[in-house]
């Protein structure tokens, strides 16, 4: 997995990207940032990106293919190395996650193997809606994870969440050391993790309790 073929697959997003929305808007709607899930745009960044990066870098040798099993794993397999490049659970190949949370991934389906995360920033909270940021692709980062490098959450009898997984810092430290994709580079990219870290802070910032007008009550009265 080269720059060249990661940068074409980047490029391929933000034209879908920009063409679902653009008609979105035409017909009314948000965009798809606004419409969907959190959970379900970051699937959508995955799958396009997995079929982006298997376009980008099937003719490279060797190369990838997407799996076309259904749900199958990984999502990129080696070309032709299985029958019709479809294979329920694999031994080669890359899975890709797309996350937003750089020190955060999660994933239900783990173990050891390549693993390709895709960090990018997704803009819902800036006011007015057409002063919000594209969706952009910080970081394309590789490594090979061992289940060592997983931490496992289970659940309670009686949660219906679904159990997770979540990469140690220990492969955080592999995957950086993998990157392959940078925008802006490095200087550019502790740039925006400081813009990150700044905006969380004045989140978890304590709020000051409103004075008596902002409360529409009356001031009291000082006595003598």
């Amino acid at each position: 997995m080269d720059a060249a073929g990661v940068v074409a697959a980047i490029n391929d997003l933000y034209a879908y990207l920009h063409a679902l929305n653009k008609a979105s808007i035409e017909y009314g709607y948000d965009r798809l940032e606004d419409i969907l899930l959190r959970a379900a745009f970051s699937g959508l960044v995955s799958e396009v990106m997995v079929r982006s990066l298997a376009a980008s870098l099937s003719s490279r040798v060797p190369g990838l293919a997407r799996n076309l099993y259904p749900n199958g794993h990984p999502d990129l397999i080696p070309r032709a190395m299985y029958p019709g490049d479809a294979v329920q659970n694999g031994d080669e190949g890359v899975e890709v996650k797309a996350a937003r949370n750089p020190t955060s991934i999660q994933a239900h389906n783990t173990g050891e193997g390549w693993y390709a995360v895709i960090e990018f920033s997704c803009d819902v909270e800036t006011l007015p809606l057409y002063d919000r940021e594209p969706t952009t692709i910080r970081r394309v980062r590789v490594a090979y994870l061992e289940h060592a490098d997983w931490s496992y959450s289970g659940r309670s009898a009686t949660s219906r969440r679904t159990p997770t997984a979540s990469i140690t810092k220990e492969g955080r430290e592999k995957l950086d050391a993998g990157a392959v994709y940078i925008r802006g580079g490095p200087q550019g990219y502790a740039e925006y993790a400081r813009s990150l870290r700044a905006v969380r802070q004045d989140v978890a910032a304590p709020i000051a309790p409103p004075t008596p007008r902002e409360r529409h009550e009356p001031a009291p009265e000082v006595e003598d």
